[in-house]
């Protein structure tokens, strides 16, 4: 980050004037602190719709200077971020927020703070201003384990908020010249992420990270949020919305190098992380995939720990804690998960697969839903005969 430049504020718009709208007036209202002479960015991509340009054009800018970009021809997603994230080597860092999202009322504090502090630190790609509490690959809740610090890594992008130096970007756009056409060319890829459509940058950035061996800093508390509406690259959805920060706070980061709190591309945590919570597993060469998505045939270590069923199991351990990776940590013997050679795992059966999902959402909500469904078929039969 520049000296003495605050990073801009970037807002991706497209053909949504509400979402618009709405993003931006919690960006009016957040609190800035002593920060002034903050630039704001509103790039529009082309589209048929006039009005998103009017509200950008209405909006009142009242902590620095306000640009409108409004783009000759439609780019698409991919290429609108992309060209969006090049204004960092004019403004020297920048926070991207597309427009369905909604903002902390601290979320500019802590991201100025996140970039000061990792801003020379080659292993760090990218700040997310979102916390993740939902593994979008395998659909189900991700709970990152406490270390005494605020903040964790994934080597995973994030695209719901999310900030980068110009050195940071630079990593990447460099490396996207080569190979801006996508292929699956990389063992550690999630197969999910191979069936996102070719619009996504996202998977262009996690290829990237991967192959470079990078992560994103993540926040234990969201400073942003999806807000659910339609998008690009996903219809509407409540599993991306989370709780927000609303208080300030003085955050305590840590250096990847202390921390615990590290998980792969698949949110699988690092394995150097398990080894110094159970000491019985130091001198096991060893992944993790307590999930259940990665490919047997990818895997790299000689070992594996995992919810698989295996043949020739080492040890076993119990599913009763969450996050799930403390009943490894505290080494509690059981028959759920299953630590083995890798060539020795077969596959996920479905009686694990629902006791997981009930032990990490809680086993809230089955009869709830059943009881829900039972009376909205109810009620839908009762109109249809009133007509």
């Amino acid at each position: 980050m520049k000296s003495g430049k605050l990073p801009a504020i970037v807002v991706v718009a497209y053909n949504r004037p509400a979402a618009l709208a709405r993003i931006l007036k919690t960006i009016a209202q957040a609190e800035y602190g002593h920060y002034q002479d903050i630039p704001l960015v509103i790039s529009i991509d082309k589209s048929d719709r006039t009005d998103v340009s009017t509200v950008a054009h209405e909006f009142n800018w009242t902590y620095g200077s306000k640009r409108v970009i409004e783009r000759p021809k439609n780019l698409g997603l991919r290429n609108h971020v992309i060209a969006c994230g090049d204004l960092t080597y004019e403004y020297g860092a920048l926070i991207l927020l597309e427009d369905d999202l909604l903002v902390s009322p601290e979320y500019y504090k802590y991201t100025v703070k996140a970039l000061l502090f990792y801003a020379s630190q080659p292993k760090i790609s990218g700040i997310s201003l979102y916390s993740y509490d939902f593994n979008e690959y395998a659909e189900s809740r991700f709970s990152p384990i406490e270390d005494g610090f605020d903040n964790y890594f994934i080597q995973t992008a994030s695209s719901w908020g999310q900030a980068w130096t110009a050195e940071q970007w630079q990593g990447f756009r460099t490396w996207y010249e080569d190979h801006s056409a996508f292929d699956g060319q990389c063992d550690r890829l999630p197969q999910k992420l191979l069936e996102w459509p070719e619009r996504s940058w996202k998977k262009f950035f996690i290829k990237y990270m991967i192959l470079n061996d990078k992560y994103f800093v993540y926040p234990r508390i969201s400073l942003s949020t999806n807000s659910g509406v339609n998008g690009a690259n996903h219809t509407g959805s409540l599993n991306y919305q989370v709780s927000l920060q609303l208080g300030s706070k003085d955050y305590a980061f840590s250096q990847i190098e202390n921390a615990l709190a590290i998980y792969d591309s698949h949110y699988e945590l690092d394995a150097c992380s398990l080894k110094q919570l159970n000491s019985e597993l130091r001198d096991i060469d060893f992944e993790c995939d307590l999930y259940g998505t990665k490919s047997v045939d990818n895997v790299k270590a000689t070992h594996l720990i995992s919810i698989k069923d295996c043949d020739r199991p080492v040890a076993s351990y119990e599913l009763s804690l969450v996050p799930q990776e403390l009943n490894i940590a505290f080494g509690l013997s059981g028959s759920f998960f299953t630590l083995g050679k890798v060539g020795d795992f077969t596959s996920v059966n479905d009686r694990k697969q629902v006791l997981q999902l009930q032990c990490l959402h809680k086993n809230l909500g089955w009869k709830r839903y059943v009881l829900i469904l039972k009376e909205i078929i109810t009620n839908a039969i009762l109109r249809a005969l009133h007509k």
